[in-house]
């Protein structure tokens, strides 16, 4: 009896397990009978994917809350120790979500399990030092900027540059939506994809908004989001603070793509908004210790995407430690007309989407992966 090919899979948060499921739906077009099991969220159960844990719905970010959920984590790396002694996949991919998936890798490569990661994690923004212990625990790293081939491959890993995967996941054309665009002053506030950052966040975007809104009385305010409940999270604050904020159901992207400049927590969504055309501002809440940590381990001048990918500021970045709105407000601000500055940010984003952003990193990723089944 032939043994079926087997995947172990791992993504963490919403992005990842967007990618996850795509590049699953590609494995599947190549090899039919692939069984996949592993973690992720809802992306990947429509994909039909066998899950042990739904990590996106309870994504872990910071130092505070990784220490407060190790005894559940601890407990999940038992299951898949478990899962990988039981059904020995061929090849175990990580996507990114280095935190936990390094653990996975390290429990695949005890047992000889072949580890692949996609979307490698951007080591060489914040801890190049530790490329070598990566390296101990991965055997095979798709990346998503050219540079970072040289860079991993240094360390001794296969490495190949199959593009950026969030690419795929975009329409040819930016959707616009015309009751957004139509307005004289649209602004998208855009929290992020986990629970956590909608709940560390809302209270600023909103305190920023009303503000605006003193200001500039034609303003308004936009949002989307893929999870239901995060929607009724985000209409709730709003309704609490006397806002109103416009929710756009799951078009993350026409919100994006519709809005004259965006708020953007930092993460993939702030290269989305920028491929999609709009000017923005990057943020992110962190607490005063972990500023002092970032201050300590971090090596990076950018936090964004954007900047990171131009090696330049392209787009103002602010990490935040209290939920004061003001530098939100300065940031904004001459992003709301057709200001110099609003030009010059559009002219650069549509630079970088012309620069190294191409489609085809989730098949160029199936296609270097399908041999490993046979």
């Amino acid at each position: 009896m032939t043994r079926s090919h087997r995947l172990f899979l791992s993504a963490g948060d919403t992005s990842g397990d967007q990618h996850a499921a795509r590049l699953v739906r590609s494995l599947r077009e190549r090899i039919p009978d692939l069984a996949v099991e592993g973690l992720g969220g809802p992306e990947l159960i429509n994909e039909g994917v066998k899950l042990h844990a739904d990590l996106v719905s309870h994504a872990i970010i910071g130092f505070g809350p990784a220490i407060q959920a190790a005894p559940k984590l601890l407990g999940l790396l038992r299951r898949v120790a478990g899962a990988l002694d039981k059904r020995r996949p061929d090849v175990v991919v990580l996507v990114d979500y280095p935190g936990f998936n390094l653990f996975v890798a390290r429990l695949a490569k005890k047992r000889g399990i072949p580890v692949v990661y996609f979307v490698a994690p951007q080591l060489w923004a914040w801890a190049p030092w530790r490329v070598k212990r990566f390296a101990r625990v991965v055997d095979e790293a798709h990346v998503i900027f050219p540079f970072e081939e040289a860079f991993f491959g240094a360390a001794g890993i296969e490495t190949h540059w199959v593009g950026h995967p969030l690419i795929d996941g975009l329409p040819a054309e930016p959707p616009i939506l015309p009751a957004i665009a139509d307005l004289p002053r649209p602004v998208a506030l855009l929290p992020g994809s986990r629970p956590r950052e909608v709940r560390a966040h809302m209270t600023l975007l909103l305190r920023t908004a009303q503000a605006l809104k003193e200001r500039h009385h034609d303003i308004s305010f936009h949002t989307a989001h893929v999870s239901a409940e995060e929607r009724a999270n985000m209409a709730k604050a709003a309704e609490e603070a006397g806002l109103d904020l416009q929710i756009h159901g799951n078009q993350v992207h026409e919100v994006m793509a519709s809005c004259r400049c965006a708020l953007v927590a930092s993460g993939t969504a702030t290269l989305e908004t920028a491929v999609l055309g709009t000017p923005l501002v990057v943020f992110y809440r962190i607490t005063p210790t972990e500023n002092q940590m970032r201050k300590v381990l971090l090596v990076p001048p950018f936090i964004g995407q954007v900047n990171l990918v131009s090696g330049r500021e392209v787009t103002p970045e602010l990490l935040l430690t209290d939920e004061d709105p003001q530098p939100l407000i300065e940031a904004l601000e001459p992003l709301l007309t057709d200001t110099e500055t609003w030009a010059k940010q559009r002219a650069d984003i549509s630079a970088l989407r012309n620069q190294s952003l191409e489609k085809g990193a989730i098949e160029r990723s199936a296609e270097l992966l399908a041999p490993r089944f046979q």
